[in-house]
């Protein structure tokens, strides 16, 4: 159904696009997660509550990331190489598992919906970009 009049409107720290005439019609809804946050080595579940995350890793790592909200990015950067991280999304479309291997391998992803899941946007590394399987 197309919408001819949208408002903005903010939910719960959520900001999203309804339709003006009745506002119970979500058009489109931005998550409010912003800033950053690190995950230190041996933490196997990466953090969704930071628009940027950088880890550590405490030797070969079997990494999970949680399912998010739609719309939300996440930027994940390996800072401090301590072993491989193999990340494994809970719900991912395109690929199965990212491998972290170096210091500064990073990798931008998407969270669609709960059947698609995250979606890698983009990825790259200084000595190698991270392999993507």
């Amino acid at each position: 159904m197309p919408f001819t009049n949208v408002r903005s409107q903010w939910v719960a720290g959520n900001l999203e696009f309804v339709d003006a005439a009745d506002p119970s019609k979500k058009v489109f809804g931005i998550p409010n997660i912003s800033g950053s946050t690190t995950k230190a080595g041996g933490t196997l579940a990466v953090p969704i509550t930071a628009r940027f995350v950088t880890m550590t890793t405490g030797g070969v790592e079997a990494l999970t990331l949680a399912n998010g909200v739609p719309g939300q990015e996440i930027t994940i950067t390996l800072g401090t190489d301590g072993g491989d991280g193999t990340l494994t999304p809970a719900t991912k479309t395109g690929f199965a598992t990212i491998v972290f291997a170096d210091a500064k391998d990073t990798a931008h992803l998407r969270y669609v919906d709960d059947t698609i899941g995250w979606i890698l946007i983009g990825y790259y590394g200084t000595a190698a970009p991270p392999v993507v399987s």
